[in-house]
């Protein structure tokens, strides 16, 4: 299949691949957060506490990265995180207290942290201007893939063998991943960057790249950096806590549980496809946002109006909705707005400090919210959820609003 492709598209397959998999390398623990908690007898703000210390280190990890990434050789440095994911993926079974496994998994944020920078920066250096759009949805799918496989291993081993084999499967397919991309780089990315130089010296050609970014970039920014922390904060809220909140209102069994959450991913696949559609009707990346901030937060609340209502497959189709959109608003604040802005900002710095701020809401929400169940109740869960929408929703439209009167004064002076 691979000969058959353009430079380009190879380099986006491996891309893909490579960032996919790592997906089931690190969330491998919150789709077992249901049966780890219940094996050690721990609470949901103990069992959140790890998901957010790795969700801090790897925050911190991307923007350290996207400063530095210019100096990596991504060759080796993508073949070295995965390598390293896999052995704490390994290691996480075998270790016999619930204690030690939180610092596995701060080295596993570590090395992941590694990634996203990496590969933003490669796509935005090496594939051709023309397949940037591709790349741009393509890697917008990496997170709700990744995060489908993972909660599908998660519900077929939990149900027939035991939620550690979720963790062997991950540590396995992460080092058959690493080989690959080891293997092919040279043969991929070598002929692409003589593609690249050619394409750069045609300045016409150079600026064909897709979406672009208007106005006063440091307040974009700013907005920006508030939609990626709500974005985490709903999407790995959801992700890591739709198993609890199912089997504690519903009491479903723990593999079916796991298995309805499958549906938020399935319908995630699809984010990158709204986003990009959305996108190409609004020509703002700022207004899609805010729009998708705006129906998530009507979806949360018809979850709360139905929680004492049988219509269970009711509210499970909002949660799966809504992690659609908020796939779509990732796909938007992670990949479009990095890509977007490699002209004029280095890409794999923008790629990183984005994605740092995206990591602030997941380690806030894994622990805040498994804190908040504990002390509260669910129902107090989703009214959290439905302010931090409110308000992302509110400072886009805040934005957009205040922007369209400048361009309008500016354009009458």
């Amino acid at each position: 299949m691979l000969k058959e492709m353009s430079n380009s598209k190879k380099l986006i397959f491996l891309c893909w691949l490579a960032y996919s998999c790592s997906y089931i390398g690190k969330l491998s623990y919150s789709a077992n957060i249901l049966p780890i908690s219940e094996t050690f007898g721990v609470s949901n703000a103990e069992c959140g506490i790890v998901a957010s210390a790795f969700f801090f280190v790897y925050g911190a990890g991307q923007i350290f990265n996207g400063i530095f990434c210019k100096k990596y050789n991504i060759k080796y440095v993508i073949f070295f995180a995965l390598v390293t994911a896999s052995a704490m993926n390994l290691l996480v079974p075998l270790v016999p207290s619930f204690y030690l496994i939180k610092y596995i998994w701060l080295i596993n944020g570590a090395a992941m942290s590694f990634l996203w920078t990496s590969l933003i920066r490669l796509i935005s250096e090496t594939v051709s201007s023309k397949e940037m759009p591709t790349a741009t949805m393509t890697m917008g799918t990496t997170v709700a893939t990744g995060t489908f496989i993972v909660y599908g291993l998660s519900s077929i081993f939990t149900a027939t063998l035991d939620y550690r084999a979720t963790f062997f499967t991950a540590a396995a397919l992460m080092m058959t991943v690493a080989l690959v991309w080891l293997f092919s780089y040279d043969g991929v990315v070598d002929p692409l960057k003589a593609e690249r130089a050619t394409e750069l010296a045609d300045p016409v050609a150079a600026k064909k790249s897709g979406f672009t970014v208007s106005g006063y970039i440091p307040v974009f920014l700013g907005v920006t950096f508030v939609f990626c922390i709500s974005n985490n904060f709903v999407k790995d809220g959801l992700t890591s806590w739709t198993p609890k909140i199912l089997s504690s209102l519903y009491e479903t069994p723990d593999w079916l549980s796991i298995l309805l959450t499958l549906l938020l991913a399935a319908l995630a696949v699809f984010g990158a496809f709204v986003a990009v559609s959305l996108q190409r009707l609004t020509k703002n990346f700022t207004f899609t946002s805010a729009i998708l901030f705006t129906v998530s937060l009507g979806l949360i609340s018809a979850v709360v109006l139905l929680i004492n209502t049988p219509l269970v497959p009711v509210t499970i189709s909002c949660f799966a909705i809504t992690s659609c959109l908020m796939a779509a608003v990732n796909n938007v604040v992670t990949s479009m707005i990095p890509l977007s802005l490699k002209d004029r900002l280095n890409s794999g710095a923008t790629a990183g400090i984005i994605n740092g701020f995206c990591y602030l809401g997941s380690t806030a929400s894994t622990y805040g919210l498994g804190l908040i169940a504990d002390n509260a109740d669910w129902v107090t869960v989703f009214y959290v959820l439905m302010g931090v929408c409110a308000t992302a929703a509110l400072a886009g439209f805040t934005y957009v609003i205040i922007s369209a009167v400048c361009s309008s004064r500016r354009s009458k002076a």
